[in-house]
């Protein structure tokens, strides 16, 4: 089996990070009770506002630093390799903001030692790349990839994060990395 995972709130605590800088550096950009609604742009990369912008281009490379793993994450995407799963990694993560995205990426998994056969940056689209590399099944916290992913006949499971726990939907969700390996291997 083929299997895509995302990086930002999937593989990672990606919004803890964020918000450190908001609370730390947030009032440079903004009035202070303005920049919490800039947590979801800058977690999703919609980038609307201005502000978000600034403050995202400004911090990303130390937030990236400061983003740590998921607890058992490294350990179930070993086994699922192997198991004799391809694992690919497919993230937004853009040069407009990590310089070389593909280069930055690579150091940061190699650091926290997480496997993978293949990784690909600068994907906004998820789901198209999804279906060029094979994809069986596509693990992301992103509501809107996962629905697409599931149009075009792949499975997937919405990794729970803060920015999606609260959200109805009828994806099938895993809020821990022993409940992703428990779901693919129910299927």
């Amino acid at each position: 089996m083929t299997i895509a995972i995302d990086i930002d709130d999937t593989i990672t605590n990606s919004i803890q990070a964020v918000r450190y800088f908001l609370k730390k550096y947030g009032h440079l950009y903004s009035n202070s009770n303005e920049v919490s609604k800039y947590e979801e742009e800058i977690m999703r990369g919609t980038f609307i506002s201005d502000v978000a912008i600034r403050f995202f281009h400004d911090y990303s490379l130390d937030i990236g630093e400061k983003i740590t793993i998921k607890k058992d994450e490294k350990e179930v995407i070993y086994k699922l390799h192997e198991e004799g799963n391809k694992i690919i990694i497919i993230t937004a993560r853009s040069d407009n903001y990590y310089g070389n995205a593909q280069e930055y990426c690579e150091k940061y998994l190699k650091k926290h030692k997480i496997y993978y056969d293949k990784l690909i940056t600068r994907q906004t689209y998820k789901h198209k790349t999804c279906k060029n590399e094979g994809i069986d099944i596509m693990i992301d916290d992103a509501i809107d990839t996962c629905k697409s992913v599931e149009k075009l006949g792949m499975k997937s499971i919405l990794f729970t994060s803060e920015l999606n726990k609260d959200k109805q939907t009828d994806l099938t969700r895993a809020s821990s990395w022993e409940e992703v390996y428990n779901i693919i291997h129910n299927l």
